[in-house]
């Protein structure tokens, strides 16, 4: 069984059309149509929702669809890799520009200090970058 099957379930017994269950998910009739279907899923906030407004255990609803677990994990690692890259990006071009920039400047004891401190940046982006290509690919073999 699959969330659109509860879901659809759960209308039917409230003798709600789709357009009158979208409505009180903030969310169009089609979207409830291709949650039924299993051509897409509700956000969790829509689960949780759904569960407490028709007394419903989220676990009840998330159990029945194992593939909706996989998506909503998916979709968890993706947003973390894209902070992770974001945070290796900072660091590497806050410490190229700091490196670059003191190339240009006068030789002094702050400008050393300057590019030490740039090349730290990079180095922690660096080591950030390689944690983070260890950690996707333990759980790319986790998934497989």
């Amino acid at each position: 069984m699959n969330i659109g099957n509860e879901i659809q379930k759960i209308r039917s017994a409230q003798g709600l059309t789709q357009e009158a269950f979208g409505e009180l998910f903030h969310v169009t009739r089609q979207a409830v149509s291709n949650w039924e279907n299993g051509k897409t899923y509700p956000d969790l906030q829509t689960l949780v929702e759904i569960s407490s407004r028709f007394d419903i255990s989220l676990d009840t609803l998330l159990k029945a669809d194992a593939k909706l677990v996989r998506t909503i994990d998916r979709e968890r690692m993706i947003g973390t890799i894209k902070r992770e890259k974001r945070l290796i990006d900072a660091l590497t071009g806050a410490g190229t520009g700091i490196v670059v920039s003191c190339l240009f400047s006068p030789a002094s004891p702050q400008r050393t200090v300057m590019i030490v401190l740039g090349m730290i940046f990079i180095c922690m982006g660096w080591y950030k970058q390689g944690i983070h290509y260890q950690n996707v690919v333990r759980q790319l073999e986790k998934d497989c």
